[in-house]
């Protein structure tokens, strides 16, 4: 159980359900059968097969699985019989089909071939942590977790969240710790890879991938009005990241102490046992790898920017 990127959501209060108020309202919005002329059905699908609940919940986490059922109807196969039936109508009338006439029967073509059609099952993770009233979700587009943020609000009744943010400009840190590597806080060491988007209308990208040997030229692209959109860390030999302008956590991946303790899970008896194992090391990393870079941006030491204001920082 490790979740590769992270998209978190903090909840302005509690959540006005207790345990089993939020597995009822998960079973009434559980996954259905996608019908036979629609695109796609969504809803909750139990964590483990082996369990009825939609929701698993350890360590003061409720666990959820979204998922949808996707009809696959790519439009190459409907435009190849629509074509084909156009040909056909142009050779019976003598003419060729109008364009209202070719838009019903393009319909008409694909209410046919829907029932038909095969279905794949994606799903996405996320887990509601109690303790600091988060919403973590397993994912690396924004646009994917305000959908899914959508169906668990549209689920819940009633939920007010917002993407977690810091009150600063993360850009411009990640600025200071490219050309001060050693006004980077203690616990944070800079990787190999960066990415830099020019502010002007081009909006040039230039992905760095060995920030030691391309200092002198990631420094001169700052200076041309370069802005750093995303920067990799370490964090405490533990685990490494990228960290997005926007605060979200990218290629998350466990080194070290933690490498060593996943390993060390799979060695216990059963999958229920290394899924508790796992997910609780990874519910209580989170929680401190976010806590630590909120209360980061706090310290003057690690936003300080010359000749401007300090940054602060607030969860």
């Amino acid at each position: 159980m490790w979740f590769n990127n992270i998209v978190v959501y903090q909840l302005s209060g509690t959540v006005q359900k207790n345990a089993e108020e939020i597995e009822a309202a998960l079973e009434e919005h559980r996954l259905k059968p996608c019908p036979p002329h629609a695109r796609q059905s969504q809803g909750w699908v139990n964590p483990f097969n082996d369990i009825e609940e939609k929701r698993y919940s350890i360590l003061g986490c409720h666990i959820l699985v979204a998922a949808k059922e996707l009809r696959l109807l790519p439009s190459t196969i409907i435009n190849a019989v629509l074509e084909e039936k156009m040909n056909a109508f142009e050779l019976e009338h003598n003419r060729p089909m109008r364009r209202a006439e070719s838009l019903q029967l393009k319909e008409e073509i694909e209410f046919d071939l829907l029932p038909k059609a095969f279905t794949v099952l994606k799903k996405d993770w996320l887990y509601m942590d109690e303790t600091r009233q988060w919403v973590v979700i397993n994912g690396a587009n924004q646009n994917k977790a305000s959908e899914l943020m959508t169906q668990l609000t549209k689920t819940l009744g009633s939920l007010a969240a917002a993407p977690l943010s810091v009150d600063a400009d993360l850009s411009e840190l990640f600025s200071l710790w490219l050309r001060e590597p050693s006004s980077i806080p203690e616990g944070l060491s800079l990787q190999k890879n960066c990415t830099l988007i020019n502010g002007t209308n081009d909006k040039s990208q230039y992905s760095c991938k060995d920030i030691e040997h391309n200092k002198e030229e990631l420094i001169t692209l700052l200076e041309q009005g370069y802005t750093v959109s995303s920067i990799e860390l370490a964090w405490l030999d533990r685990i490494q990241f990228t960290l997005t302008d926007n605060f979200m956590l990218k290629r998350l991946k466990c080194i070290d102490y933690l490498e060593d303790a996943f390993k060390d899970h799979a060695k216990l008896e059963g999958a229920q046992e290394q899924f508790d194992a796992n997910f609780s090391l990874l519910a209580g990393e989170i929680r401190a790898l976010l806590d630590f870079l909120i209360a980061t941006c706090r310290k003057k030491e690690a936003t300080t920017i010359p000749e401007k204001e300090p940054v602060t920082c607030m969860a």
